[in-house]
């Protein structure tokens, strides 16, 4: 089926995953953390303080994703999304209007449960239990609103900090959530769609088996094999947005430039999101998980070994070689592996794998920091990580090698 074949067909499923994800942005990593040293100004937190709460609430919320993640597969994705829309827009409000540090806290985990979780998750699966063949380059187009976010947000955020500071600008992202949200529902009885995999993708699904257990996935060698790539993309991720701002101060970059650098981060993330779709469907997305974690290894080597004034640019532009392929990479490979019966269930389970990642990354490099540890140094661990966990893939079976036409399972 070619592209526009594609648009045509499945327009509307793909385009509610692309305001899912991008929506999501609101409760992400590169967002919260252009309000980091604002917020911990107001509470008279250190990186080190700061980033364990943050972790805190981010590891609370991606345990409790397990849960809440599979609960996809048997709901309407429209109410599923609407709940999580809510609470994002709740805790953008309570954010800003935090008197303590405990409000602080459960306002973070409700960013992160919402935004990061349940959107993120809504909007990759409204995709990828399309078909084989068609699924990399849809969940490709529906994922883009990750990028588009990344893209868009940051120099918005930094002009309303400016503007409003950092308490109005989480007040007008919740307007700015409420009223999608109305648009949204708006459109869905306006256009009455009659597209089929957009119904398939909002009806409760008729599965009456529980599917996978949590512990059978968790003793899966094939699971196994991929948890320490899904670790180290969200932890490695994480940790560099969280503390951007260190690190600029740290290596003498412009602050300036940090928004233009995750603007050109998010760009080539678009151009490669779109490109690994296309990849996915032709060579399968086991053969892709392999090399998906390059663009952040040669990112950590620029770190290390680039100067100039346009390192954080290069910087910014490798890591989004990473994150183009990502949410394509994993979620493809999930199906190839196990089939679309149960991703909800499966996805769930390996999102918050990746969430919990993300809540341990900016902890350790934070006291790291804190103690006198150079940047370089950290960046050297985490090549070494990276190295070994894109290895450990090699031992995955290729299920695209076997047949041409996978059962679903």
């Amino acid at each position: 089926m070619k592209f526009h074949e594609l648009l045509m067909r499945h327009g509307r499923v793909i385009g509610l995953g692309f305001a899912l994800t991008f929506l999501s942005s609101f409760g992400q990593t590169f967002f919260i953390s252009l309000s980091g040293p604002d917020i911990r100004d107001a509470f008279g937190l250190t990186h080190g303080s700061f980033g364990l709460i943050y972790s805190a609430a981010t590891l609370v919320s991606g345990l409790l994703m397990i849960w809440v993640g599979s609960v996809i597969d048997r709901v309407n994705i429209g109410l599923y999304a609407t709940a999580a829309l809510l609470g994002l827009a709740a805790a953008a409000v309570a954010l800003s209007l935090a008197p303590n540090l405990l409000v602080l806290g459960l306002s973070l985990f409700f960013l992160r449960l919402c935004g990061q979780g349940m959107l993120g998750h809504a909007g990759v699966m409204s995709t990828a239990r399309l078909p084989e063949g068609i699924r990399g380059r849809a969940v490709g187009v529906a994922t883009l609103g990750f990028s588009a976010g990344e893209a868009a947000l940051p120099a918005v955020a930094v002009a309303l900090i400016a503007a409003l500071g950092w308490t109005g600008t989480w007040r007008t992202a919740a307007l700015v959530v409420v009223v999608s949200l109305c648009i949204g529902w708006a459109l869905r009885f306006v256009l009455k769609s009659r597209d089929g995999s957009l119904r398939a993708s909002e009806t409760k699904l008729q599965v009456l088996e529980p599917g996978p257990r949590w512990l059978d996935l968790l003793r899966d060698w094939r699971f196994l094999a991929l948890v320490p790539t899904m670790i180290g993309y969200p932890a490695i991720m994480t940790a560099y947005l969280f503390h951007q701002r260190f690190i600029a101060e740290a290596k003498g970059w412009p602050v300036e430039l940090l928004a233009t650098g995750i603007t050109l981060f998010a760009l080539v993330s678009v151009a490669v999101t779109v490109t690994a779709g296309a990849l996915v469907d032709r060579f399968g997305a086991v053969r892709l998980s392999h090399f998906y974690l390059l663009g952040m290894t040669l990112a950590s080597i620029a770190l290390i070994t680039a100067s100039g004034p346009f390192t954080p640019l290069l910087f910014f532009a490798l890591i989004g070689l990473t994150t183009g392929c990502t949410n394509v990479v994993i979620a493809a490979t999930l199906a190839e592996l196990y089939g679309t019966r149960h991703l909800g269930k499966i996805r769930a389970l390996a999102g918050a794998i990746m969430v919990i990642a993300s809540a341990l990354g900016p902890v350790g490099p934070g006291m790291l920091f804190d103690a006198g540890v150079g940047i370089d140094a950290v960046a050297g661990g985490f090549i070494v990580y990276m190295l070994a966990a894109a290895a450990v893939t090699f031992v995955l079976p290729n299920p695209r090698a076997a047949r041409l036409q996978p059962s679903e399972s």
